[in-house]
């Protein structure tokens, strides 16, 4: 897909950009607590690195680079999977629109191309949020996928997917009763699934390690770089990509200016959809907290392990190991976290983590212990204390949406979709689902938030024990 150029309204770098006298849509979210400030540098920029397996090897540029000072309607900061679902959806309610989808990095490089590729329905239980809290999210969750899916099939997105559900596992006394819990609040919220037990998750998966378990379906296990470089691909002409292009400043107003490189983008509306990077851009600073995440993928294995060609593994207990078949019969493994401001993902804690993964890999599977990896990377994700979701808005055309705690490929999607909604002024059925989630909790100011984080985490991690 070849992405049109929008043309710029100046044609000298830094020389002011006339908007045109396009009144906002009416704005259905509440008033916001407080107005988006002026970014005049980020906090902290994503990382990148060609370790992950995802995007094995150069990828080719989507959309172009900015040359000129440039107008659009719509400028929308972060192209992972809330970024685009907003993009898609704006294009087809405001087709006349001209949006711009901008990145620090390559589509595909940050988070939303690096994770392990769950695309689920409902990924853990929050005892806390009750039935309908849970509930909703899992509708939202159903809904990200549905739409994703739409465009997927729409556009003929080769990404791997496969819809054979996942395994919900436990290990020890702390992960059954983790399942436990979950399995309760399936049943509450009156979703289906499979109980489990080890024979029939040893013949399944090939590994006795596993005590306990559900399958569930829904959702689907896919490669999420090859996911969200083909969502890029397939947004219309009206929507222009721009990659590798760091935002220095925001300076918000009656038109939204955005200093990029040389250039200025101006807007009447800005989204900001960067998920753990909102703080760096001065929204929920110390509500937001951006946490790495770690894993390896082995070579391919001499066999298969188990009678399921592919199959995801995820468990309850919080620090606890997820696990996948891929489809050329290699394993992936992913624990280990860490909260750093700025998050690290660079080599050496990458090699650190390969020892933990190395681990996790002889507990499950003894006979492919010594079975190289080929991959270690680790990628950024948004977190908050209580888990709750940034939606909404921020000050008179401002928008943003972000954290999504592990699941940002179905609930993320779905949140950019009906960011969409909002800042076009249109309704939609689930938008009140959105508006009604927790808001994220405070957390004590540096350096006590970082040292309590990471006692907290090697606490969890210590009580996880097998289950890491």
């Amino acid at each position: 897909m070849t992405h049109s150029t929008i043309s710029a309204r100046a044609s000298e770098p830094l020389s002011p950009v006339t908007a045109p006298t396009r009144p906002r849509p009416r704005a259905l979210a509440p008033e916001p607590d407080y107005a988006l400030e002026p970014v005049r540098k980020p906090g902290y920029l994503p990382q990148t690195d060609d370790r992950s397996p995802w995007l094995d090897g150069p990828s080719m540029p989507i959309g172009t680079p900015l040359t000129a000072n440039t107008f659009v309607d719509v400028a929308i900061v972060g192209a992972g999977f809330t970024g685009l679902m907003c993009a898609h959806a704006l294009a087809r309610l405001r087709p006349s629109w001209q949006i711009m989808l901008i990145d620090a990095l390559a589509v595909g490089e940050a988070a939303s191309g690096r994770n392990s590729g769950y695309l689920m329905d409902v990924g853990h239980w929050q005892p806390k949020w009750g039935v309908e809290t849970n509930r909703g999210v899992a509708d939202l969750s159903t809904l990200g996928i549905e739409r994703i899916e739409q465009i997927v099939e729409g556009h003929g997105i080769d990404c791997d997917w496969h819809a054979g559900g996942r395994y919900h596992v436990a290990v020890n006394a702390r992960g059954r009763r983790a399942l436990a819990t979950f399995r309760e609040g399936m049943k509450a919220m009156g979703r289906d699934f499979v109980e489990m037990d080890p024979t029939e998750l040893a013949a399944r998966l090939g590994t006795q390690h596993y005590t306990e378990g559900m399958h569930v379906d829904g959702g689907a296990l896919l490669n999420p770089a090859k996911l969200v470089r083909g969502l890029a691909e397939a947004l219309p002409e009206s929507v222009r990509v721009v990659e590798r292009q760091q935002v220095d400043t925001i300076t918000p107003g009656t038109t939204h200016r955005l200093q990029a490189g040389r250039y200025q983008v101006s807007c009447s509306q800005l989204v900001l959809a960067t998920n753990g990077f909102l703080p760096a851009l001065g929204l929920e600073r110390g509500r937001v907290l951006p946490f790495a995440t770690y894993a390896s993928v082995t070579e391919p294995l001499p066999r298969q392990p188990g009678s399921e060609a592919q199959w995801g593994v995820v468990p309850e207990e919080k620090m606890g190991a997820t696990v996948r078949l891929l489809p050329d019969n290699r394993l992936l493994i992913r624990n280990g976290v860490r909260y750093r401001n700025p998050p690290q993902i660079g080599a050496s804690v990458c090699a650190a983590m390969a020892k933990d993964h190395r681990a996790s890999l002889a507990r499950r599977f003894p006979e492919f212990a010594d079975v190289p990896f080929s991959h270690t990377w680790g990628g950024t994700l948004g977190v908050t204390t209580n888990n709750a979701t940034v939606f909404g808005r921020f000050g008179d055309g401002a928008w943003a949406c972000g954290a999504h705690n592990g699941v940002g490929m179905s609930l993320g999607g779905a949140l950019g979709h009906l960011l969409a909604h909002e800042v076009a002024g249109e309704k939609h059925t689930l938008a009140h689902l959105a508006r009604s989630l927790p808001q994220p909790a405070w957390t004590p100011p540096e350096p006590f938030r970082s040292v309590g984080i990471s006692a907290y985490t090697w606490f969890l991690g210590l009580l996880a024990g097998e289950e890491k």
